[in-house]
């Protein structure tokens, strides 16, 4: 049987039979080694939605969970302790908007303990019924636009399986402009996303794990759909395009391939080319690297507070089914056969 058990905390490979991370010196959960990891690193500039998308993608798995017959639970009380207090609760019971990740060298800075889920059993290549985990490992925005962390500090990225590069589209001078009086004023748009890609080439080196290039709040962009006329009406309002629909629970290679040439499309109206560049050059021929597009909650926030239409998500399990369908993880083959 191959192992692929990963430490929760560097992501670095597991012997076969480990009971304590050889990086931590910290005790492993039970039956850990017998598992398969699914290491995820959040990467993003400040205000670019990191800790939304963790908050609402948790929620969306469980319910994907329960469609093929299983549950997503925290794996330990840490987990279940931090992503209640820190995600549920502000999130979706007293309907606000979620406080700054603090920089890891705070001492309240709960992200330096991964969040661990478990996803349920699912055969291996081999047909062996195997527990699977997720691991998420989220950074602080000022950590990955200045760099003022040690290297080693950030040193996971390196072995993640996916990284879920979140891009802020109201950085984009041409859509923001656009977008004056469609959307709630926004409190901080945070900062460059570029200088957060070159300072995580630097973090990676010669490493080049999968790379989700997500635009998130995208809701934003579908509202240039309400402009009485033009470009952008014509853009955003046609409803073949695959960024104008929902996806719902199902997940398709295909679409997602339509998808991904799409957002490049749009990149390129609107003249988003060191971004682009940079991508091209970091990960030609060298990883797997596709665009996305979501949105958390489906609605700008006004202020510090939510829409009263509630909390939508809009493709939010995308990047992650994009990585875990390689394993057969909430195979939609299998729900069909359900």
């Amino acid at each position: 049987m191959t192992n692929q058990a990963r430490c929760p905390h560097t992501f670095k490979p597991l012997e076969p039979g480990a009971t304590v991370s050889p990086y931590t010196e910290l005790p492993l959960p039970p039956g850990w080694s017998d598992g398969v990891t699914h290491c995820i690193a959040m990467a993003g500039a400040r205000a670019s939605g990191k800790s939304l998308y963790t908050a609402v993608v948790v929620k969306q798995l469980e319910l994907l969970a329960h469609r093929h017959g299983r549950q997503v639970n925290p794996l330990d009380e840490s987990t279940r302790d931090r992503y209640r207090e820190v995600y549920e609760t502000p999130l979706y019971k007293e309907m606000r908007h979620m406080a700054p990740t603090p920089q890891i060298t705070s001492i309240d800075a709960y992200q330096r303990d991964p969040l661990i889920f478990t996803l349920g059993r699912w055969p291996d290549d081999e047909g062996e019924q195997r527990m699977h985990y997720l691991v998420l490992r989220d950074v602080a925005g000022e950590d990955l636009e200045s760099m003022n962390p040690p290297v080693e500090e950030l040193e996971f990225f390196r072995y993640a399986d996916l990284i879920i590069f979140l891009f802020d589209p109201l950085k984009v001078p041409q859509i923001s402009s656009y977008l004056q009086g469609l959307i709630p004023h926004q409190l901080g748009l945070g900062g460059n996303p570029e200088d957060v890609l070159a300072n995580l080439e630097v973090i990676l080196g010669d490493a080049r794990p999968d790379l989700a290039v997500t635009i998130s709040k995208f809701d934003t962009l579908q509202k240039l759909s309400q402009l009485p006329d033009g470009e952008w009406k014509a853009i955003m309002g046609n409803e073949g395009s695959t960024f104008r629909r929902d996806n719902g629970w199902n997940y398709d290679l295909h679409d997602q391939m339509m998808l991904d040439m799409e957002i490049d499309a749009l990149l390129r109206y609107v003249k988003a080319d060191k971004l682009r560049h940079q991508l091209a050059t970091a990960y030609d021929g060298r990883g797997e690297r596709h665009f996305f597009a979501v949105s958390a909650l489906g609605e700008s926030p006004t202020g510090e507070h939510l829409s009263r239409q509630g909390i939508a998500p809009f493709r939010t399990t995308d990047p992650l089914r994009w990585h875990l369908d390689q394993y057969g993880v909430f195979s939609d083959d299998e729900v069909n056969l359900l």
